[in-house]
């Protein structure tokens, strides 16, 4: 595959010598996921760095492989905004409106974006139908306005410097970031891979979530029907106590009834 290089050094030279770029619709809609509000060559940057200090081998390699693909290509931001397009489709969203709990849960955490998004080309990518490959691929070049041979390029660098860093080793930690990205856009993990172990994984997450939630509504249920049970007793209880305390009232006049008749009698009888 050839890249056009001259074309791709002048855009990087473009952006290096200080023009601002102008967003295409889709990197405007990578920027809005973000909440990048200005600067998203320089967003990029201090976003690559922060994933390449990562403690974390998982962030720090995606981070290289990001920086890799920044220098190779030499397109500065647009490179990453293309990965990042990329793996937001496998992940469900189509970058057509971004929802706003997808760009709050992306704008807490940035680097767990990202993660899902190279991992989703990981997993997903070889997933896809040829159909549905270039169905991607027409859309992102329309919207990113560049060859799709280029996106190509970049997919297939972002796919073999993840088996260089990462060897034959599968990461559980990416599966991780996919599920949760995923789920944002009304997707799972076994609808972005497409691998069996992953469906078993996703049916038996829904089970064990269902029967949380049974579970919840069982103690809920559980707990009303003590406190209806208690304010039953608690009624009783005032109700006795109400009835002791007539009773009480009750013996008392009795008393104060025999003391009146005693008096009485007492009054009637004749003086000594």
């Amino acid at each position: 595959m050839v890249i056009p290089v001259v074309p791709l050094f002048a855009a990087g030279a473009a952006m290096a010598g200080g023009a601002v770029p102008v967003l295409s619709l889709v990197a405007k809609a990578v920027a809005g996921l973000y909440g990048i509000v200005s600067g998203i060559n320089d967003y990029m940057d201090r976003h690559i760095e922060d994933m390449k200090a990562s403690s974390n081998p998982t962030i720090e390699k995606t981070g290289r492989i990001l920086d890799g693909a920044k220098y190779g290509f030499g397109l500065g931001y647009l490179s990453s905004v293309t990965i990042i397009a990329v793996g937001q489709f496998l992940l469900g969203n189509t970058l057509t409106a971004v929802s706003t709990v997808a760009t709050a849960a992306t704008v807490s955490n940035p680097i767990a974006m990202t993660c899902a998004a190279v991992g989703a080309i990981l997993y997903g990518w070889a997933a896809l139908s040829d159909e549905e490959r270039n169905d991607i691929l027409d859309k992102l070049a329309r919207g990113l306005e560049i060859g799709v041979e280029l996106i190509k390029a970049v997919i297939g660098f972002v796919i073999q410097t993840a088996k260089d860093l990462f060897g034959s080793r599968v990461l559980k930690e990416f599966k991780t970031y996919i599920a949760d990205k995923a789920e944002l856009f009304g997707r799972s993990l076994s609808d972005v891979t497409r691998l069996t172990v992953d469906v078993v994984s996703d049916a038996a997450s829904t089970v064990k979530r269902h029967a949380g939630a049974a579970l919840a509504s069982t103690v809920k249920a559980a707990g009303d029907a003590t406190g209806k049970v208690g304010e039953t007793f608690s009624d009783m209880g005032r109700a006795a106590g109400h009835a002791m305390d007539h009773a009480s009232e009750a013996a008392q006049q009795v008393v104060d009834s025999g003391k009146e008749v005693i008096r009485r009698a007492r009054s009637d009888l004749p003086k000594k």
